[in-house]
């Protein structure tokens, strides 16, 4: 039996932190932990997607990843009691489970808040078209911008998921074939086509995934972001945040429909089918989940996935942050918007993020752009 354990995970600044625990595992077990490859979500997907065989015994996912993982990731019904679960959001197991198996436990959830500048704007917009005037008034490109957004992969692609959803148009019907060819979708896509075109962001944005959108915002550099719980003590650390002490949350503007709502998910870790073999490796991710290891996030910013740990939470944050947890509570609670569970999901969102993509920068016509992405994936749903 291997004393060695293989881990594929997630990296950045909002997961590296965490990743300091695996001593303490080592410690306590003498069985070693060898992160043998690291990446963002579209790095590490496209990796494990790419192998014969998966030579992991742990890794990360994601709850809209994991339904095409299933051929090598491992069930873990008969591995866990339900007294070790007990303590999880029921929301997160279920997201966590495909086809009724559980294949994952959870490491947070993720909605995104409107980050926006006190000093800049005074009271957060009510509507996207408020949002988009503020974006233009506290424009001054190259130094400032109006409005940030990840302008690649899977965060490009959840932006126009929920403008789309916010206008009434549907991007996952029961059929799964995108419903977008009316006027809900074409406001959501000449919506980030306008951003773009009237320079309301960074040029280099279509090259910019998470980290860098963050990173912009953070050093000063833009009125008002849509960003994720994860990078929430960045923000706070005036160590290195210039937008430490002028740093305003609130939910996304309404769309057309008279919606909010907040492109969600779920990370967790998941053992392989050749993990699954070990009982270390069933130890490890129970290490990684655990109560100390949820508290240690969650006062990184992430949002508990652990009742036990939004308790504490809720004891020991100041003001600002039981406000931004019960704002982040409720939009889970009444806005969050959750893609379906389908094995060829990640080949969808390619489609859409790389269309999304062109059309923001001009490069397709908006209706062009609604009507490729519903052949695409019309090929993709009948194909599988």
């Amino acid at each position: 039996m291997s004393q060695e354990l293989q881990v594929a995970l997630i990296s950045g600044p909002a997961y590296d932190p965490l990743y300091a625990c695996l001593p303490q595992f080592t410690a306590a077990t003498g069985v070693a932990v060898n992160i043998a490859f690291t990446g963002d979500h579209p790095a590490l997907n496209h990796h494990l997607a790419a192998l014969a065989e998966v030579p992991y015994d742990l890794v990360s996912t994601h709850t809209k990843y994991a339904p095409a993982q299933v051929g090598f990731l491992a069930p873990l019904d008969d591995l866990i009691s339900s007294v070790q679960l007990e303590d999880f959001v029921p929301l997160l197991l279920e997201l966590a489970r495909v086809g009724g198996s559980l294949y994952g436990l959870p490491r947070n959830i993720d909605v995104r808040l409107l980050h926006y500048r006190t000093d800049l704007i005074h009271e957060p917009p009510a509507t996207w078209d408020e949002l988009l005037e503020l974006a233009r008034a506290h424009n001054a490109p190259p130094d400032h911008y109006g409005f940030l957004f990840p302008g690649r992969e899977s965060g490009l692609f959840g932006t126009f998921f929920e403008l789309a959803e916010m206008a009434g148009a549907h991007l996952f019907p029961d059929n799964l074939v995108p419903d977008i060819e009316n006027e809900g979708g074409r406001w959501a896509l000449q919506l980030l086509r306008t951003f773009y075109a009237e320079g309301l962001v960074p040029p280099e944005l279509p090259a910019w995934h998470y980290d860098k959108v963050h990173e912009c915002f953070r050093t000063g550099r833009a009125a008002m972001v849509g960003d994720w719980p994860g990078y929430y003590s960045l923000y706070r650390d005036e160590n290195i945040s210039r937008v430490h002490d002028r740093l305003g949350l609130s939910q996304y503007p309404k769309g057309p429909a008279g919606k909010s709502l907040a492109y969600g998910g779920g990370h967790t870790f998941a053992l392989t089918r050749r993990g699954a073999q070990q009982p270390q490796v069933l130890s490890l991710l129970l290490h990684l989940t655990a109560f100390e290891q949820q508290l240690f996030e969650a006062r990184q910013g992430c949002v508990p996935v652990r009742r036990s740990v939004m308790q504490q939470m809720q004891a020991e944050a100041d003001a600002a942050n039981r406000a931004r947890l019960a704002l982040l509570e409720e939009i889970i609670a009444e806005h969050i918007l959750i893609p379906p569970k389908f094995a060829r999901y990640p080949e969808v969102e390619e489609v859409l993020w790389r269309t999304v993509q062109r059309a923001m920068i001009g490069e397709l016509p908006v209706d062009n752009a609604l009507t490729h992405m519903r052949e695409q994936i019309s090929h993709i749903v009948q194909a599988g």
